[in-house]
């Protein structure tokens, strides 16, 4: 991060402009309280204010602080410490995951309302021209300096970024094929699936018509599983959500082809009602899923 020293010297502000701000300041101590008026009927429309503004003891802290902040933009006093509480309020931002969006926002609003009071208290003459150019220099340097701490926060890295950034790219490439070798596995299974459901419908050729109706059955429950993560991972590779949904119905339907295998079997009821019961909570589950889905 670059000293204020150098900050202020890449913006062009002078002792000019700290002496223009300081005499802003008792225009601005009567404005000071609607500022975070208006402050607040404008952030209160942002998608997330509610987030960050939960309750009425945060959202006192936050005016008391904003108060303070708006003020210290005219002290005339903009050595280290100054540029040290500004990184404070920008590291305080990045802390709660604010988007840096939210404060470029802001701070759009800011430069409106200061100018519009140079407006009414100075007019838009020579000097009120000078007014209104230091103030967009300080809030052009506040924000620089809130920005940084943004991409202070990015930079953190364990090793470096460039390896961190190689690792990471080979990582994905590593998943991407993973997931292109699932799909030929799944496509392989899909074959594999076509061949049990031929060699089940054999069984009803052969005069074994019950033991082939529901062998065939079970077969067709095992084809479409996998069709649907066949489905599912091709979604996940064009850049779609994971699908636990179907992760479930995979096991439901495991659990049913289980039921039909059995049935065919003289096997202890305890083993059927059990597996039954199994079929009921992952149907329950399923459910829910399905519901939670349908709401978003």
């Amino acid at each position: 991060m670059h000293s204020p020293s150098q900050i202020k010297a890449h913006y062009n502000f002078t002792n000019a402009d700290a002496a223009n701000l300081k005499r802003l300041a008792p225009i601005m101590e009567r404005h000071r309280d609607e500022f975070v008026i208006e402050f607040y009927d404008y952030v209160k429309h942002f998608e997330e204010a509610n987030k960050f503004l939960k309750d009425d003891a945060t959202i006192k802290r936050h005016q008391d602080a904003l108060k303070i902040w708006f003020m210290d933009l005219f002290n005339g006093e903009y050595g280290d410490a100054y540029y040290k509480g500004l990184e404070k309020v920008g590291l305080a931002h990045v802390k709660i995951n604010l988007h840096a969006h939210y404060v470029n926002a802001a701070f759009h609003f800011v430069k409106a309302f200061a100018q519009g009071i140079i407006r009414r208290e100075i007019g838009d003459r020579e000097d009120g021209v000078a007014l209104g150019r230091s103030v967009e220099k300080i809030l052009d340097i506040n924000l620089d300096v809130f920005t940084s701490s943004y991409i202070e926060e990015e930079k953190k890295v364990f090793v470096s970024l460039k390896v961190e950034s190689y690792l990471i790219q080979m990582a994905n490439r590593f998943s991407h094929g993973l997931n292109i070798i699932l799909v030929m596995g799944l496509v392989i299974l899909g074959i594999l699936g076509i061949g049990l459901f031929v060699y089940d419908l054999l069984h009803i050729l052969d005069g074994e018509i019950e033991k082939g109706l529901l062998s065939t059955l079970g077969s067709l429950l095992m084809l479409w599983v996998v069709i649907e993560l066949m489905d599912t991972e091709i979604k996940h590779l064009k850049g779609g959500k994971f699908a636990v949904k179907v992760f479930v119905s995979v096991a439901l339907v495991a659990m049913i082809r289980k039921i039909l295998i059995a049935s065919l079997k003289s096997g202890a009821v305890e083993a059927q009602l059990s597996l039954i019961a199994a079929v009921a909570v992952l149907g329950f589950i399923y459910w829910l899923i399905s519901k939670t889905e349908s709401a978003h």
